[in-house]
């Protein structure tokens, strides 16, 4: 049996047409809601070369590929195909910048230039002003975001590197910057002293442009790119009864417990199966179980998800679900989870959309939201015992396949090729 619920999503606050942009200092708020068109059409007018990027990557980072004058000179004097003169001759003439557009553009790219070179001085508080300029006129540009991570971590400001990575994921097309972007990732995991989320990023580095220094960071590693963790996993709860769920998962309250008039099992079971404080348009216990149960925390800027597992003859077991809204990623991104029985397992899957999910500003400033990574979680339960056996997280998008055989979770798919025994007593 199982049950999909999207958990209930924080109410937004008021933002403008600009929001999820660095402050213009200018006030040029028109030139920074067009500039994604502007860089397009400055690329189309005036050609954007290979070595324009810039390059987030710590000292044996998989380096960019820089275009030679050999190499350009032989692109562009190879003659075209007969397929892609075709399309040059019909595509419409791409319009002139201008005036305006050609200033945003330069001063985009002055920006980056004075970014990069006050990294390669290691002047970082200046390169990260740098490229938070360039982000006032582009905003969310994933390679102004991605070198400004950078600037922070070789400044040591963990956190603000964490955003600005994540944000540029979100919006990095390209491969080559999608791989330096994970190397750095990898490199912050370290530095916090994970080394099964660090062996995840190089993991997606490699998997994106394999390098030396990817190779040298996988050594003797997987390359599988899901973190999986048999450890520092939070268990299931196990509740006896209707009351004790209500404190758990009803809504919050200074003093801990249920509410002092719920005093019988009926009592309880209304409280927490109606809408009344739950914050959720639906009944959670409608249909077969499990159920979830969104707690609010603070207002509405803050859900808590809680997953409940009817237990026989009584009581529940109660997994965590995860989190939406709330400080500091007050902005919308939405947790999808949802909850089966597996056998003697107990399997709550979380879909994580990006979207929306990174703040960024200062609590007193208005409300900033840029796109993070989507990603997708499995984590398994022995339902006897509540014990939580192993968690599974990996992209959204990627190849990956998990699922459960014969006793064993079989990851396949992505360089993956992993299978283990679902044993709750051997972690």
């Amino acid at each position: 049996m199982s049950k999909d619920v999207t958990a209930a999503r924080p109410r937004p606050e008021p933002r403008d047409a600009g929001a999820g942009a660095m402050n213009d200092p200018h006030g040029s708020r028109a030139v920074a809601r067009c500039l994604a068109l502007v860089l397009a059409a400055a690329c189309a007018v005036a050609g954007c070369r290979r070595d324009d990027p810039p390059r987030p990557t710590a000292e044996g980072a998989p380096p960019a590929a820089a275009s030679s004058a050999a190499s350009v000179a032989s692109a562009s004097s190879a003659a075209p195909s007969s397929s892609a003169a075709a399309a040059q001759a019909s595509a419409p003439a791409p319009r002139p910048l201008t005036e305006k557009e050609k200033q945003a553009l330069a001063a985009y790219r002055a920006a980056l230039a004075r970014g990069r070179l006050a990294t390669r001085e290691r002047r970082y508080p200046a390169a990260i002003q740098a490229f938070t300029d360039a982000l006032a006129v582009a905003p969310a540009d994933a390679r102004a975001l991605a070198e400004r991570g950078f600037a922070h971590l070789s400044d040591g400001d963990s956190d603000a590197a964490e955003g600005d990575f994540t944000a540029a994921l979100a919006g990095a097309g390209d491969p080559e910057l999608r791989s330096q972007i994970w190397f750095n990732l990898g490199l912050l995991r370290d530095k916090a002293e994970d080394p099964e989320a660090a062996r995840v990023a190089y993991a997606n580095a490699h998997a994106l442009k394999p390098s030396s220094a990817t190779r040298g960071k996988l050594a003797g590693r997987s390359t599988c790119a899901v973190e999986i963790r048999k450890s520092g996993i939070g268990d299931a709860v196990i509740v006896p009864s209707w009351i004790e769920l209500l404190a758990l998962v009803g809504p919050d309250r200074e003093e801990p417990g249920p509410p002092p008039e719920v005093t019988s099992e009926a009592a309880a079971r209304a409280r927490v199966c109606g809408p009344d404080g739950m914050s959720v348009s639906a009944r959670p216990c409608t249909g077969d179980p499990p159920w979830i149960f969104p707690r609010s925390y603070a207002s509405y800027t803050y859900f808590h998800n809680h997953v409940a597992f009817p237990r026989k003859p009584a009581g529940f077991a109660v997994a965590d679900g995860g989190h939406s809204g709330g400080w500091p990623a007050r902005c919308q991104g939405i947790r999808s989870v949802s909850g089966s029985i597996e056998g003697s397992l107990l399997v709550v899957d979380a879909d994580f959309s990006g979207a929306g999910a990174v703040f960024d500003g200062e609590p007193n400033d208005e409300q900033r939201c840029r796109d993070g990574v989507s990603h997708r979680e499995r984590t398994f339960y022995d339902a006897r015992t509540g014990r939580a056996i192993v968690a599974l997280r990996w992209p959204e998008g990627s190849a990956v396949d998990v699922k459960v055989e014969g006793g064993h979770v079989v990851v396949s798919g992505a360089e993956c090729n992993e299978r283990f025994r679902l044993d709750a007593h051997a972690r």
